[in-house]
């Protein structure tokens, strides 16, 4: 059954008319990204091409016209590609678009107007341009790193690779009648591969909408992510917070041997005076480093948190009072070093531990550890002070100097 070119060419402007406006009404209404308007440009120059083909006998140079709009299309879909993917190295620069697309308009049109009347090579010429810029665009989409895990780029890659393939008989029927009176210009020209073509051009339209919707499904999920992470951590020092901390500590006491762990509140002394004496900034510097120094001798499997101002916790699993006074000792010497090559002001610590008992709550270990380290303050600067649970009192051990106090 042969194809009614006008008929064909008018179906085609309509369908692409209304994914033009799906595309445009979509750009203007929703969020989009960079690269989608060379894809809704595309999809327009591609209607372009259809009203030129519709309107061949008003004038003669718009089939011409009508070739050159429709070859454009896999390049300029590709440089809205480059945009929406910018941080994906290509495989080649994207002047090599623009310059591979002018050799091969230029190509067509010396051929049509040195053989005006040869069907086939027309059709051959046509062809063989085609493939090459479809063959092209997937080449250089494959260097997109995403389309391993993208569905949706594995269905444009495989269009273009399709594309290209459905035009090689196209190619041989053009190739095969050069230079020879065509009789059959259908068997030529083949309306049916155009059929295709731009069906599978109008898919493609789908194929960007959804790239466009994968991209801000992304982007939800890592705002989630980070709203997430600005809920449970301390910004300034990358711990969790107090809520945070409450909830892994009770999470990692569940799973632990009960009356295994040990609980180390610290915190900096005279604090306030290094903000009063060199400023918010030194307080924050402090703050950084002694948490740092901190997250560099723990072990992984211990948690360590922010509870506010000054005051940090560690909950150490599997570990006695007296193993936590060697690693508050640890840190006290680390804090020290890592002051001197960073050359801030003098830094001390005070320390607050205690048993965690078993089935005690972590919060109620925290207000024990709170009242040791109450009472290393009381005693001087650079102590631990260990206290033990008598009948809900607290009993405080003998306190331990760490290092020199250096106020």
């Amino acid at each position: 059954m042969s194809l009614h070119l006008p008929t064909l060419a008018l179906v085609v402007c309509v369908v692409l008319l209304t994914t033009t406006v799906i595309m445009t009404l979509v750009g203007l209404t929703q969020r989009t990204y960079r690269g989608y308007w060379w894809w809704t440009a595309a999809q327009g120059l591609t209607l372009l091409s259809a009203v030129c083909l519709l309107l061949r006998e008003a004038h003669p140079w718009l089939p011409a016209l009508s070739v050159l709009l429709w070859l454009q299309w896999p390049m300029t879909m590709l440089t809205g590609m480059r945009q929406f993917y910018a941080r994906t190295n290509f495989r080649t620069p994207h002047w090599m678009d623009a310059a591979l697309l002018a050799l091969g308009f230029w190509a067509l049109l010396t051929l049509d107007h040195n053989l005006p009347d040869d069907l086939g090579a027309r059709v051959a010429s046509f062809s063989f341009v085609s493939i090459g810029f479809f063959v092209y665009a997937g080449w250089q989409i494959h260097a997109i790193r995403d389309w391993r895990q993208s569905p949706y780029l594995k269905a444009l890659l495989l269009y273009l690779v399709s594309a290209a393939l459905i035009q090689v008989p196209r190619l041989v029927s053009g190739l095969s009648s050069w230079g020879a009176p065509v009789t059959t210009p259908d068997h030529v020209q083949q309306p049916a591969v155009l059929v295709a073509l731009v069906a599978g051009v109008i898919f493609s339209v789908y194929i960007c909408l959804l790239l466009t919707y994968e991209r801000t499904e992304h982007d939800l999920r890592e705002s989630h992510r980070q709203l997430r992470v600005m809920a449970d951590f301390d910004m300034l020092t990358q711990l969790p917070n107090r809520r945070h901390f409450t909830e892994m500590g009770t999470q990692a006491l569940r799973l632990s041997t009960p009356g295994s762990a040990a609980l180390m509140l610290f915190d900096i002394d005279h604090f306030k005076t290094i903000n009063e004496k060199h400023g918010h900034a030194a307080g924050d510097e402090a703050l950084k480093l002694v948490a740092g120094s901190a997250r560099r001798l723990l072990r992984t499997r211990d948690l360590m948190g922010r509870l506010g101002g000054d005051e940090f916790v560690a909950l150490l699993t599997d570990t006695t009072v007296k193993d936590a006074l060697h690693v508050a000792q640890r840190m006290v010497r680390h804090v020290e070093r890592s002051r001197q090559a960073l050359q801030q002001q003098p830094l001390s610590l005070s320390f607050g531990v205690v048993q965690v008992q078993p089935d005690e709550k972590l919060t109620d270990a925290i207000r024990r550890a709170l009242l040791a380290l109450d009472e290393a303050r009381s005693q001087g600067d650079s102590r631990f002070v260990s206290a033990e649970d008598d009948d809900g009192m607290p009993v405080f051990a003998p306190s331990q100097t760490l290092g020199h106090s250096n106020f």
